[in-house]
């Protein structure tokens, strides 16, 4: 990291921290976990936005969507040029430079196990520079859609934290209006009900009906991201895992609920867990290593790589500090050309 560039300081990691626990949350509602006033903390989060250095987007649930990872091996010099193709797609959420032969990794998303094939087989484009490439559609996903900073304590999170209502009388199938709602979002996931129902040509009363809903029967989600190199978090691993059939799933929600964690999902494969965690430092990764080793002995750490470049994260285009610069929204329901 260049030494002129500052890290964000400790109020707005709590700010964002406090987003990261209740996304939509009204600023009179923080104030009083974060002892400033409403006026304070709405321009601190205007600053934070402006400068790429969070934001709020929505996420589809793991049981609204399918999944896969993708890894490609690039010519010589190309990687982040193909990453960055790869980050125009909307139904690509995130993307990477790693070292390692599979240079680039991507994220892949669709709302049915057939259109994520038809995605993977049919319609990706690829890249020119791609020489070889391999994917792996997920049989499990156990972490890192939503995560924390942990930089508030207990006391500050349950005043922040939303209660969880009374799940919906009625469960629908995730339709048209759904979708619309949900794409309505992508740019920033804490737009007013009023902006929301404007573009939608409905009522805000409508819309917070309508979220409400999709919220408690668990079809979508929101997170508050923010450039991590600016909060601590310097770089990142890829890390694929081969675990005994038995023990998939528990190891995988074992990892999931690490706050390194940032995506861990099942594969079929003779490698068949994925893990990208964030690193605090280089020496991170070891200590993370022996971890895996002392908690899941059942776990063999069969490849490592560094991520060197995030390229998108969850429809973000970012710069090398994890700042935001332009918003590809995620539209699992796109189909790339």
């Amino acid at each position: 990291m260049d030494s002129d560039t500052q890290l964000l300081n400790e109020t707005d990691l709590a700010l964002v921290d406090a987003l990261q626990v209740n996304p939509r949350a009204s600023w009179t509602s923080l104030a009083e976990a974060l002892d400033l006033a409403p006026v304070t903390l709405a321009r601190r989060w205007q600053h934070l936005v402006e400068s790429g250095s969070a934001w709020v987007t929505v996420a589809l649930s793991n049981s609204a969507m399918r999944g896969a990872l993708l890894e490609l091996t690039c010519r010589p010099g190309t990687a982040e040029r193909v990453a960055l193709a790869l980050a125009e797609l909307p139904n690509v959420s995130t993307v990477g430079v790693t070292t390692g032969e599979f240079g680039v990794f991507a994220l892949v998303l669709a709302p049915t196990l057939p259109a994520i094939a038809e995605v993977l087989v049919r319609t990706l484009p690829m890249p020119p520079d791609v020489v070889n490439a391999r994917s792996y559609v997920y049989s499990g996903l156990f972490g890192g859609v939503v995560w924390r900073l942990g930089v508030m304590n207990r006391a500050q999170t349950e005043l922040v934290r939303e209660p969880a209502g009374p799940a919906p009388e009625q469960i629908r199938p995730f339709g048209p209006a759904d979708r619309a709602l949900f794409l309505a979002l992508g740019h920033d996931g804490r737009r007013p009900y009023t902006e929301l129902a404007a573009e939608l040509g409905t009522s805000p009363q409508a819309v917070k009906r309508r979220l409400d809903r999709l919220r408690r029967h668990g079809d979508i989600t929101f997170r508050c991201d923010v450039a991590r190199p600016l909060a601590g978090w310097e770089s990142m691993a890829l890390l694929w895992l081969a675990v005994p059939d038995l023990h998939v799933r528990e190891t995988g929600r074992r990892l999931g609920a690490w706050p390194e964690t940032r995506h861990c999902a099942a594969v079929p494969g003779p490698a068949n867990l994925s893990l990208i965690v964030s690193l605090r430092s280089l020496d991170h990764l070891g200590k993370l290593l022996t971890r895996i080793a002392v908690d899941c002995p059942e776990a063999a750490v069969v490849d490592r790589r560094i991520v060197l470049r995030q390229v998108k994260v969850h429809g973000r285009i970012v710069d090398e500090l994890g700042r935001s610069t332009r918003v590809v929204p995620v539209d699992p329901w796109a189909t790339p050309s």
